[in-house]
């Protein structure tokens, strides 16, 4: 493996033996280290220099209208569009690479900059939050099923360790054969598909780490998902904004609080929060204050015993759009899925959406009645306006599922 890349592996091993005053020490170091990138990208030069509270917070709109402004390289909106679309059709973009994020429920994609130095500090983060150190010491086969590759893991097809990647584009079966056939020892895949692998009875003999991402799994799905293959899959939060948290080997969601500042804006009537961003290692398109748009939750059960002093939060559920309304009450993602899923359990495909006065439950055709009326009818005790039950759920139109959806 090279240098660069075992040299950010230790340096976050290190990081999470660190303290969380250390932490804090180690960060406000990063950012120092950071200025000279911000005083040559043109959205932020007037503000460096300055303590981060003094620069201004940025939705991700406000981005996206020019990436121009917001990479330290002097590259313009359309040349940074164009290494983007050549990076979707497959082409190497050498030793700065750009690409399109996923995107969300509603298909907005964002676009992420990253230098050859940059791609070999995410790999060895990843690797060390992700795997154990003793995994490293084995041949590991990573297959990546994502909506399209990246040349972030295009530095690491050698030695011990080598990346598959399996569009979404594929059907499940395809990708199924697929992932079968490179015999994985690592795969990352969003929920819908690993809940599809385990309805097909796939299985993955030389599997040992299995890890869901880009989409919400309630913990109903999770718990499915592990029963069938043994394992439980563990989550990653990362955005076109960055690598945001990772599971530990407890299962608790650690917010990267050794190379990210994420300041936790309140959402009123609810008792979560906003995430604002900055990560402190990236040069090439920083990242200060940027306003995300995913739904954050404390987790309350204190320190982990992992050891890792990065903020615990519950996993991901939804958006900021994905929020219910109904006059000065606010419903979660997370409770609209649990009412539905302790209903209908793990297996069958739903979604609800609701409006001011009223909400719609779509099931797919073959639930059976009478646990889709179960859960509608838990979904108006939670919501307490009229929920109608419609048997009319088309396939996942994207490569993400959006399962709870506000139409207000």
């Amino acid at each position: 493996m090279r240098t660069d890349i075992l040299w950010s592996w230790w340096r976050t091993r290190r990081a999470m033996r660190m303290s969380p005053a250390q932490l804090s020490r180690w960060r406000q170091r990063q950012w120092q280290a950071l200025q000279p990138a911000l005083a040559a990208t043109p959205a932020l030069a007037s503000h460096a220099g300055k303590p981060l509270s003094a620069f201004p917070v940025t939705d991700v709109a406000d981005m996206r209208a020019d990436y121009g402004r917001w990479n330290s390289l002097g590259l313009s909106d359309a040349a940074l569009r164009m290494l983007a679309d050549a990076a979707e059709r497959g082409e190497a973009s050498g030793a700065v690479s750009a690409g399109w994020s996923t995107g969300s429920g509603g298909g907005t994609r964002g676009l992420f900059v990253a230098s050859e130095a940059e791609r070999a500090d995410y790999i060895g983060q990843s690797l060390a939050r992700l795997l154990p150190p003793a995994a490293l010491l084995h041949r590991q086969r990573i297959a990546l099923h994502l909506r399209a590759g990246s040349d972030l893991y295009s530095d690491v097809q050698r030695g011990r360790i080598v990346f598959e990647h399996v569009p979404l584009e594929r059907s499940a079966e395809e990708a199924q054969h697929a992932i079968e056939d490179f015999a994985p020892t690592v795969l990352i895949a969003p929920a819908h598909r690993l809940l599809a692998f385990v309805k097909a009875g796939a299985r993955f003999p030389k599997l040992r780490h299995l890890f869901h991402g880009s989409e919400p799994m309630s913990g109903i799905e999770r718990g499915s998902v592990a029963d069938h293959f043994g394992m439980d899959p563990r989550g990653i939060w990362q955005a076109t904004e960055g690598f945001l948290a990772a599971d530990c080997s407890h299962g608790r969601l650690h917010l990267n609080d050794h190379v990210m500042e994420i300041e936790l804006e309140p959402i009123p009537g609810t008792k979560a929060f906003r995430p604002i961003i900055t990560d402190l290692r990236r040069c090439s398109q920083p990242v200060v204050r940027l306003r995300g748009d995913d739904l954050v939750e404390l987790d309350s059960q204190g320190p982990c015993p992992c050891g890792f002093a990065g903020r615990t939060i519950l996993p991901i559920q939804g958006r900021i759009g994905d929020l219910w309304h109904f006059g000065d009450r606010t419903v979660l993602p997370r409770k609209v899925a649990y009412a539905v899923e302790t209903a209908l359990g793990a297996g069958p495909r739903w979604r609800a959406q609701a409006q001011a006065d009223h909400a719609i439950l779509q099931v797919a055709p073959e639930c059976q009645p009478d646990l889709a009326e179960k859960a509608r009818a838990k979904l108006q005790t939670l919501a307490q306006v009229p929920v109608t039950l419609a048997f009319d759920l088309p396939p996942w139109p994207g490569p993400k599922r959006r399962k709870v959806a506000w139409h207000g």
